[in-house]
């Protein structure tokens, strides 16, 4: 298992430590292509904790207050939520702390995202 920079993965996977989640996000670099081979060499239970956080962590600005700055439907605001979360953790600690600034919309990221 890669050495996520805090200490072994299966080492802080089981405890409180949430630093090795966003060294995940950090270290795919906002490439899918990357997250996907950093999380091929999971175990099942390790791809299931990074779900789990990565859920945890776009629940938190699915909500109010965040929605008034959002668009209205609830794929879009999961999408907006995943994107935040999918940028790492400096911006998803900025989003927190200046709620206004959440993107209203990512369709015209996520279609960069997909189509290259």
């Amino acid at each position: 298992m890669k050495d996520m920079g805090n200490g072994n993965l299966n080492s802080d996977i089981h405890g409180n430590n949430h630093d090795w989640f966003w060294n995940i996000i950090a270290e795919s670099d906002k490439n899918r292509e990357k997250l996907g081979a950093i999380l091929s060499t999971f175990k099942r239970d390790e791809i299931a904790k990074f779900q789990e956080q990565l859920v945890d962590a776009s629940i938190e600005i699915q909500d109010e207050p965040f929605l008034e700055f959002m668009e209205e439907s609830e794929d879009d605001v999961e999408d907006i939520a995943n994107w935040v979360v999918s940028n790492g953790k400096d911006y998803y600690n900025h989003i927190m702390e200046h709620l206004s600034e959440i993107p209203n919309s990512v369709n015209h990221l996520l279609i960069r995202y997909y189509m290259g």
